[in-house]
């Protein structure tokens, strides 16, 4: 290179670390160990994602840099829906990168429509359940009740002696759109900060309970939002 100019050019590069070892007393009786290389860094890396609401940059970017994405949701189209199979993965990610621990697949598959193993692992632990004892649905797309009672179920599975209290949260205005499943986790986890009602209404908008709602996508959780639910919950977990 004849000069270096950061804003104009790319630059990449990987590095490994060497070890000189000593086999003898004599002249050259010695020798290098490697490590692997790493991962290619660069000053001009694309994002990870396809596409991405403005508001939801930071704190993606944030994931990111916390590992909290997982390879399913790399290179995909950040504003889209997202599916059961997707936030399975995420909330397991969440649950090993904030407890320490590698969750261990259930033992025999009871679905017959997914083989996914991080499915399996999510099952396991208690994070996810199918959508009936023999199918999980990997490709239906998941509601914020849906998002936040998983989200809770991840959880209790890394603090199980935490106090899941909601006494003294009030009911959202939209309560009785709420499946009696998912009363408990929305209100903890609009307790925790972390799944909000609508600023101008407060209502949770749990799921689409007509079929205007339903062609519109109403009360669906898109990646990016999910992502942020995630790190969010990292973030008051660390």
């Amino acid at each position: 290179m004849t000069e270096t100019d950061i804003k104009a050019k790319a630059y990449s590069f990987r590095y490994r670390f060497s070890y000189t070892y000593y086999y003898g007393d004599g002249p050259g009786e010695w020798d290098y160990v490697y490590s692997p290389w790493s991962n290619e860094l660069a000053n001009k890396s694309e994002s990870f994602y396809q596409d991405a609401s403005s508001w939801a940059v930071d704190e993606l970017d944030k994931a990111k840099a916390a590992d909290l994405i997982p390879a399913i949701l790399m290179g995909a189209d950040m504003t889209k829906p997202i599916t059961r199979e997707e936030f399975a993965e995420l909330a397991l990610v969440l649950y090993e990168k904030t407890s320490g621990i590698t969750a261990e697949s259930v033992a025999a598959n009871p679905f017959t429509d997914t083989t996914n193993p991080q499915i399996l692992k999510a099952f396991n632990i208690g994070v996810t359940q199918g959508t009936s004892p023999t199918t999980f649905s990997p490709k239906v797309l998941i509601n914020r009740e849906q998002c936040a009672t998983m989200l809770f179920r991840t959880i209790k599975a890394i603090a199980p002696d935490g106090d899941y209290s909601i006494e003294g949260i009030k009911d959202f205005p939209d309560q009785a759109n709420i499946s009696e499943y998912a009363v408990q986790p929305t209100k903890f986890m609009s307790k925790l900060g972390i799944i909000k009602g609508d600023a101008s209404t407060g209502n949770f908008m749990p799921k689409a309970t007509t079929t205007a709602q339903q062609a519109s996508g109403y009360g669906m959780a898109t990646r990016e939002a999910a992502i942020l639910m995630s790190f969010r919950t990292y973030e008051k977990m660390k």
